[in-house]
């Protein structure tokens, strides 16, 4: 059983984003998986692959704000820095107790995940399809 279940509901009606949020939501399943088999070794190397997938995700998103000139992009892009920062902070504490951190992360990233996609990517999908993007 996955950890999060994609939702159409969590669409913001644009392939492109649509993919990259389904592939990490793969990955907080995969660290899900590691987690609840007792694969401890694998922690650090998913929490790894979830930091650097943020970043080509978020380096997307922040592309086409500036280039549509999306109106809540200064609000967005502080949500990605808080982000970035607070999963630093995990990823600082990855090799203490991999398996605590984990848990930690998987709380934090799953309520996270649900504003985020719920409440603030909604904001810029009319944006993006006014220009063209679907």
């Amino acid at each position: 059983m996955n950890f999060i279940e994609w939702k159409e509901e969590y669409s913001v009606n644009v392939k492109i984003i649509d993919e990259q949020h389904k592939h990490f939501v793969g990955i907080l399943n995969k660290l899900y998986e590691a987690v609840q088999g007792g694969k401890e070794e694998k922690l650090p190397e998913i929490i790894d692959e979830l930091v650097s997938y943020a970043k080509v995700h978020f380096a997307t998103e922040e592309k086409y704000f500036d280039e549509f000139d999306f109106e809540g992009s200064a609000e967005h892009k502080e949500e990605h820095k808080k982000l970035t920062a607070r999963v630093g902070e995990f990823l600082a504490r990855k090799n203490e107790d991999p398996l605590k951190v984990s848990y930690e992360l998987l709380d934090f990233l799953e309520d996270w995940l649900v504003h985020h996609l719920a409440e603030l990517d909604k904001k810029y999908t009319s944006c993006f399809n006014e220009h063209g993007l679907v």
